[in-house]
């Protein structure tokens, strides 16, 4: 125990003589000092290397995470490529349909009444193009300048930017901005081309059905089936005059059709000559009379269709045999019923009456 206590405090001498120094500088530590401050030392070396393995295991767990979420984010920028991407491809479809709808609706708008094909069925002549008031097309805006070539140019060089590894969330962002802004405008276009198709083909829809109306109101089918006895114009047989229609023999009893749409002037007995006859107003200058019939079926005021029975062939008033005398009168003047029994003539249907 002294002993030990006696080697605790044995000391140490260090000298420090200076180069060029008279003075000599001695210090004197024991044992126990040396001891306490190597522990020390090592205490605060053993402190400072845990510090620094636990400042890099923290730095290695911070690189994992960033690791994770540079990998969430490099799925998350190549599926939002993908999407606009995609925006684009339908932008660029969107674009190609208006540019179609605009150019039928165009052609529609410019579309000049052809002549139509006459035929001799008694539901009348077939369906034509009268002329209504045309739709515009001097307002659709022009498409806005961002459209189709630039932008995708500009997706292109943003394709290549993406292969060198330039791509990013902010030129994503750019990306993504300048097609929704196309896309909004895009979109505004095609409701208004809608809206506009919409209004030529009403339009053209309304022209049709007046015109069908039109057609539809001149005689152009034949009263009764049967073949013509006696033709227009002067005549020896039975008396020498000018006959003002044409006489279609048919049996006695068949039936007689209104050759065009319109309203009974008058129908009963004719005081000269003609026996029982219906006479039929149709508008745009157009009458039509049938004689000699056995019997009428439609009274005065009374609307009537193309093809519609309105009496039965007859022999009443001077007649040689059954038959109806049918004349066609324009503006209160016989005209020749010949060029409307098959058909609307060309000079009427590719007229414009409004």
């Amino acid at each position: 125990m002294k002993k030990n206590f006696f080697a605790a405090h044995k000391r140490v001498l260090i000298k420090i003589i200076p180069h060029h120094n008279e003075s000599v500088y001695k210090y004197e530590l024991s044992h126990f000092h040396l001891f306490a401050v190597a522990f020390c030392t090592s205490i605060v070396l053993l402190a400072f290397l845990l510090d620094r393995i636990a400042v890099v295991r923290a730095a290695q767990e911070q690189v994992k995470t960033l690791q994770t979420v540079t990998s969430s984010q490099r799925q998350e920028l190549v599926r939002f490529s993908n999407q606009t991407s995609v925006m684009l491809r339908r932008l660029h479809q969107l674009q190609n349909e208006n540019q179609e709808i605009r150019r039928l609706t165009a052609e529609v708008a410019r579309k000049r009444v052809e002549p139509p094909h006459p035929r001799s069925a008694r539901t009348g002549a077939p369906p034509a193009k009268p002329h209504v008031t045309s739709v515009s097309l001097a307002t659709e805006p022009k498409a806005p300048a961002l459209a189709s070539g630039s932008l995708w140019q500009r997706f292109r060089r943003w394709i290549a930017s993406q292969r060198d590894g330039g791509v990013s969330f902010a030129s994503e962002a750019t990306q993504l901005s300048l097609v929704d802004m196309e896309l909004n405008q895009t979109f505004a276009q095609s409701r208004r081309l809608e809206s506009q198709a919409r209004a030529v083909a009403d339009a053209e829809r309304r022209r049709e059905l007046a015109h069908e109306r039109y057609l539809d109101d001149i005689p152009s089918i034949w009263p009764t089936d049967g073949y013509v006895s006696s033709g227009f114009g002067y005549r020896s047989y039975p008396d020498a005059e000018f006959h003002p229609g044409l006489d279609v023999v048919n049996d006695y009893g068949a039936p007689i059709y209104a050759t065009a749409s319109g309203i009974v002037s008058s129908s009963g007995w004719d005081d000269g000559g003609y026996g029982y006859v219906v006479r039929i107003d149709h508008g745009n200058g157009f009458e039509t009379m049938y004689a000699h019939c056995s019997s009428v079926l439609v009274s005065a005021a009374q609307a009537v269709k193309k093809g519609q029975e309105v009496a039965l062939i007859g022999t009443t008033g001077f007649a040689t045999g059954p038959h109806v005398h049918y004349e066609v009168i324009r503006y209160g003047t016989p005209i020749d019923p010949s060029p409307y029994l098959n058909g609307v003539p060309t000079e009427l249907a590719t007229a414009n009456p409004y």
